[in-house]
C-alpha cells in the first residue's frame, strides 16, 4: 500500500514538473499580449527566450494609448502554476510621470501562488525608494507602502502629502478598485 502511495505521488510530481517543463511560454506571453491589447496597451520591440521553467524578456517598449509610457530593459517570467512571479529590471517610464515620481525603477518583482489566491504583492525598487504593494482581488484593493528616498522628499513632497504617514516613517496609499 505505501510502495503504490509512493509511485502515485512520484508520477503526480513527475506529470506536473513535465508540464511546467514542457508549456508552451511563449504562447502563454503573447496571449497575455492580444489581451492587453484590449486595453490599448501595445508591447513592442521585445525579444524571447524560452528555458525549461522561465521566460526571459529584453527590450520592451510599452505604449498605453498610443503614448509612450515606459521602456523595459529585461523581464523573466517563472510560471509554475503553485507559484508565479514576473521581475521586471531597469524600467524608465514616461516623462509625464516626472510631476509626480521619479520615472526611473530598478526592480519590481510581482509574486502569485495558489495558496494565496486572492492577493497579488509585489516589492519595487528606484529612485523613489522602497515600495511594497498588496493588491486583494476580493476587497478590490490597493495599498502602496513606500519608505522613500531623499530624492522623494526632496523633489515630491507634494506626492508624499497624498499619502498617510506612520510613526515609523513609511507612507501608505490605499485605493479601491
Amino acid at each position: 500500500m505505501v510502495k503504490k502511495m509512493a509511485k502515485f505521488f512520484a508520477y503526480t510530481l513527475f506529470f506536473a514538473f513535465a508540464l511546467v517543463a514542457f508549456s508552451p511560454k511563449s504562447s502563454v506571453y503573447y496571449f497575455g499580449e492580444q489581451e492587453l491589447k484590449k486595453f490599448g496597451v501595445v508591447i513592442s520591440n521585445e525579444s524571447l527566450q524560452e528555458s525549461t521553467l522561465s521566460l526571459n524578456i529584453k527590450n520592451l517598449y510599452i505604449t498605453l494609448k498610443e503614448i509612450d509610457s515606459a521602456v523595459i530593459k529585461e523581464v523573466d517570467i517563472t510560471l509554475l502554476f503553485v507559484y508565479n512571479s514576473i521581475h521586471l529590471e531597469e524600467i524608465e517610464l514616461s516623462s509625464l510621470v516626472e510631476s509626480y515620481l521619479p520615472s526611473k525603477v530598478d526592480s519590481l518583482d510581482i509574486h502569485y501562488t495558489i495558496f494565496n489566491p486572492l492577493h497579488i504583492t509585489a516589492e519595487a525598487l528606484g529612485q523613489f525608494g522602497e515600495a511594497t504593494i498588496n493588491v486583494s482581488i476580493a476587497d478590490r484593493n490597493a495599498t502602496l507602502s513606500l519608505k522613500p528616498s531623499k530624492k522623494m522628499f526632496a523633489s515630491y513632497k507634494k506626492t508624499l502629502k497624498m499619502m498617510k504617514k506612520y510613526e515609523n516613517g513609511e507612507y501608505v496609499y490605499a485605493k479601491t478598485f
